[in-house]
C-alpha cells in the first residue's frame, strides 16, 4: 500500500515518476496500488503522454473475428491474456448479419454494413458502392457508434463506372483531440483520380468531407493497374507501397495532402513494410518472395533527406533468416514487425496433421527476433491489436 508521504506527492510529480516505468504492465501494477495512483494513471492526458513515450504493446492478432494472443515467453503475453473476454466479432451490433469487418486501430473496429432495407446479402453486395452504413465499435467494452452515410453531394464527385476499388479504414486521432474521438476514411480509387472521404467525430459536428488527388492518373499512366493492397500508418502518414512502379503513395493526415516518393529499384514481387525510424525518418523493410535466390533475408533501409539533393534510401542492415521456411510480413504494431513462418512442404501435409505456424516479432529498435505465438493456419492480412490492458483502457467511444 502507498505510504502517506507517497500519497501527499503532487499529481505532477507522480506523473513524471510513472512516465519512467518501462512497460504498460508495470503501469497497470502501479495503478492498483491505491486510488490516488489509479486516478493519475488512468487520466486521458497522462495516457497520451505515456503512449507517446512507450508504444502500446503488441498484444495479439485479430483474424476472422477471433483473437490470437501473444504467448509466453513473449513480454506481451501477460497483458494479452486480459483480453480473453473481448467481443471481437462485435456481436453486440444491431442486425449483426448485415455488417462486415473492415479495419481495426487503437482499440476500435470499423464495420461497414449494407443499407438496412437492402435485399442483397452482405457477401454479395458490390464493395465499390458508396451507400453503405458505418459503425465504429469498441470490442473490449461492447460499445458502438453508428455513423451517417456519406452524403449524396459528396459521392457525386465520382462516377460509379469509374471506381476501381474502395478502401475503408480508421485513422489515428491527433493528440489534441478528445480521447474518445475517431476518424474514418473511405478512399475511392478511380481510373484518373483518388477521392478520399473523411469523417471526424472530434470536429464538433458530424459531417463528411472529401479530398481529391487529381495527380493519380499521371502517377499510374502507362502502368498496369495496381490495387493499393497494403497500408501502413507511420507518424500520422499513411503509406501504400507500389513496387510495380517503384513508387510509394503517401497521405499526410495532418495536411490531408497526397504525394508520391520513389522507391529503390527491385523486383515487382517484393513485400514492402514501412515503419517509423529514428529522428522522425521513414524506414522500410523489404522481404523478397519465396521463389527468389535470396529469399531468406530481411532488408532495412531509411529514407534520408539531403539538403542539397533529393530524398534517397540508405541501406542500414540486412537480417538473415533461418533457411527452410517462407516468411510473410503480417504487419507492424506496438514497436514490432510481425512475421509468419511457413515451413517448406507445409501445404503438402494433410490439414489435420499440419503443425502450428510460428509468428515472430522483429523489435524495430533492436532488430531482435522473438517468438510471438503459434497459430493453426496461414493468416492473410490480419489486423494487429496494440494497446493497453483493460485495467488501463477506458471505453474508446
Amino acid at each position: 500500500m502507498a505510504t502517506a508521504t507517497q500519497q501527499a506527492l503532487p499529481d505532477e510529480i507522480l506523473e513524471e515518476i510513472f512516465l519512467r516505468l518501462p512497460t504498460a504492465a508495470d503501469l497497470a501494477r502501479a495503478s492498483v496500488a491505491c486510488s490516488s495512483f489509479r486516478s493519475v494513471i488512468t487520466d486521458h492526458s497522462f495516457l497520451r503522454r505515456f503512449r507517446s513515450l512507450h508504444p502500446p504493446p503488441l498484444l495479439g492478432i485479430i483474424s476472422t473475428a477471433s483473437f490470437l494472443p501473444a504467448q509466453l515467453p513473449h513480454p506481451s503475453a501477460a497483458a494479452a491474456r486480459t483480453l480473453a473476454n473481448a467481443d471481437f466479432s462485435c456481436s453486440f451490433l444491431p442486425s449483426r448479419e448485415r455488417w462486415q469487418w473492415h479495419d481495426f486501430r487503437d482499440g476500435r473496429a470499423l464495420m461497414a454494413g449494407v443499407p438496412e432495407r437492402s435485399t442483397v446479402a452482405p457477401n454479395d453486395y458490390d464493395p465499390r458502392l458508396l451507400d453503405v452504413d458505418f459503425a465504429v465499435c469498441d470490442p473490449l467494452h461492447r460499445r458502438y457508434v453508428l455513423l451517417p452515410a456519406i452524403p449524396d453531394d459528396l459521392t457525386a464527385l465520382v462516377d460509379q463506372p469509374d471506381i476501381l476499388d474502395v478502401e475503408r479504414f480508421l485513422s489515428p486521432s491527433s493528440e489534441d483531440e478528445e480521447y474518445a474521438s475517431f476518424i474514418v476514411m473511405c478512399l475511392v480509387e478511380c481510373r484518373t483520380k483518388l477521392v478520399l472521404f473523411v469523417f471526424s467525430s472530434g470536429v464538433g459536428q458530424w459531417q463528411w468531407q472529401a479530398i481529391t488527388y487529381d495527380s493519380w492518373g499521371a502517377l499510374i499512366a502507362g502502368s498496369v493497374y495496381c490495387q493499393l493492397c497494403y497500408r501502413y500508418c507511420v507518424r500520422g502518414c499513411f503509406c501504400w507501397p507500389m513496387p510495380e512502379m517503384n513508387k510509394m503513395l503517401m497521405l499526410d493526415t495532418r495536411s490531408m495532402e497526397f504525394s508520391s516518393i520513389d522507391l529503390p529499384p527491385g523486383p515487382r514481387t517484393r513485400r514492402i513494410v514501412f515503419v517509423g525510424a529514428e529522428e522522425g525518418r521513414l524506414g522500410m523493410f523489404t522481404l523478397p518472395d519465396d521463389e527468389m535466390e535470396f529469399a531468406h533475408v530481411l532488408r532495412y533501409a531509411v529514407l534520408r533527406n539531403d539538403e542539397d539533393g533529393p530524398n534517397r534510401w540508405q541501406s542500414e542492415v540486412i537480417i538473415s533468416l533461418p533457411l527452410g521456411s517462407c516468411y510473410k510480413a503480417m504487419g507492424v504494431a506496438g514497436g514490432y514487425l510481425l512475421l509468419q513462418v511457413i515451413p517448406e512442404g507445409f501445404y503438402s501435409i494433410p490439414k489435420p496433421e499440419r503443425p502450428d505456424l510460428d509468428c515472430f516479432t522483429v523489435n524495430l529498435h533492436t532488430l531482435e527476433l522473438k517468438r510471438f505465438c503459434g497459430i493453426r493456419h496461414n493468416v492473410m492480412l490480419p489486423d494487429l491489436y496494440a494497446g493497453f490492458p483493460p485495467s488501463l483502457s477506458a471505453p474508446t467511444i
